[in-house]
C-alpha cells in the first residue's frame, strides 16, 4: 500500500513537501538578491557619480550606465583641495585608536578574567554602561577637560577621546572571549617555568584572536568615522579627518556631488584594505 496522502491541491504528501521546498529556497534567493542589491548599489553609485561628468548627473532620469567617464573629479580632488591631508589625518587617528583599544581592551578583559576582586562583575557590567553615553554628550566634558591638561586640538587628544567611546564594548568582547580560554593551560605553561604574561601572550592571546579581529575592526571603524568627537575637540582645519573635510566641497552656492563621491571612494581604500588583511588572510596573521 502505499503511504503517500493527499495533500494540499491535490498533490501527494511527497510532491508537496518538495513543492514547499522549492517556495522556500526561491524566497530565500529573491531576498538574498534584494539584499545584494541593496549594498552594491550605493558604492555603485558612489563610483559611477564620481566618473560620471557632471553635466550627466543631472539627467533625468539618471543615467546608471553612462558611455562617458572622466577622472577630472579625482585630479580636482588630489590636487585641488586639502583632501590629501585629510587623509593622511584620517589614517593617524585611526591607527591611533586601533593601538589604544586593542591593547587596553585585551589587558583589561584579560584582568577582568583571570584576577578576582570585590565587585567585579559589577565593575564589568558598569563599564559596558559607558557604551550607552552617545559621543555628543560626551564630547562637551572631553573637551573642557582636554583644554585644561593641554591636549584639546592634537592628534592625542583626538586618538584618546575616540578610543573613549570604544573601550566599553570592547572590553566587554575581549572578557567574553576570555573567558572561553581554560585557565589550566596558562596555569601548565606557568608550571613548566612561564612568567604569567609568556602565558598570556602565547597561550590565552592566540586563542582569543577572533575577539582581537573583532575589536580591531570596531576600532578602525570607530577612528576612521569619527565625526562629533573631532569636530569638537579639533579645531585647527589642518588636522581633520575626512569626515570634516568633506565640508570643504559644500560652497555657498554649490555642492560639488562628484568631488565629494571622489573623495568618500577613495576613502574607502584603506579600510577595505585593512579589512582584507584582517580577515582575507587569516592563516598569514596567526602565523
Amino acid at each position: 500500500m502505499s503511504t503517500e496522502r493527499s495533500g494540499l491541491l491535490g498533490l501527494s504528501e511527497t510532491q508537496f513537501y518538495r513543492l514547499k521546498d522549492r517556495v522556500i529556497w526561491a524566497l530565500i534567493s529573491l531576498a538574498t538578491a534584494v539584499a545584494v542589491i541593496a549594498i552594491v548599489t550605493p558604492p555603485y553609485w558612489m563610483l559611477n557619480s564620481s566618473l560620471s561628468p557632471f553635466s550627466l548627473l543631472r539627467n533625468i532620469p539618471a543615467q546608471w550606465f553612462p558611455v562617458e567617464y572622466t577622472f577630472d573629479h579625482y585630479a580636482s580632488v588630489l590636487f585641488s583641495s586639502q583632501y590629501p591631508r585629510f587623509y593622511i589625518n584620517s589614517i593617524i587617528l585611526s591607527l591611533g585608536v586601533l593601538v589604544v583599544v586593542t591593547t587596553l581592551s585585551t589587558l583589561a578583559g584579560y584582568g577582568l578574567t583571570r584576577f578576582d576582586f570585590r565587585q567585579k562583575r559589577n565593575f564589568a557590567r558598569m563599564i559596558l554602561f559607558g557604551y550607552m553615553f552617545p559621543p555628543i554628550l560626551l564630547s562637551i566634558p572631553m573637551f573642557v577637560i582636554w583644554k585644561d591638561i593641554g591636549i584639546h586640538n592634537t592628534y592625542i587628544g583626538a586618538i584618546l577621546a575616540i578610543s573613549a567611546t570604544r573601550l566599553p564594548l570592547c572590553i566587554w568582547i575581549m572578557w567574553q572571549f576570555f573567558q572561553t580560554v581554560p585557565y589550566s593551560l596558562e596555569e601548565s605553561a606557568q608550571m613548566a617555568g612561564a612568567s604569567r604574561f609568556r602565558a598570556f601572550y602565547e597561550i590565552a592571546l592566540p586563542v582569543s584572536k577572533p575577539g582581537v579581529i573583532a575589536v580591531a575592526t570596531l576600532a578602525v571603524q570607530g577612528g576612521w568615522n569619527a565625526f562629533t568627537i573631532p569636530k569638537i575637540i579639533l579645531i585647527n582645519q589642518e588636522l581633520w579627518p575626512i569626515t570634516l573635510g568633506l565640508q570643504s566641497f559644500i560652497k555657498s552656492s554649490t555642492i560639488l556631488w562628484p568631488q565629494i563621491m571622489a573623495a568618500v571612494t577613495m576613502g574607502m581604500v584603506p579600510v577595505i584594505f585593512f579589512l582584507y588583511l584582517l580577515h582575507g588572510n587569516w592563516e598569514t596573521i596567526s602565523v
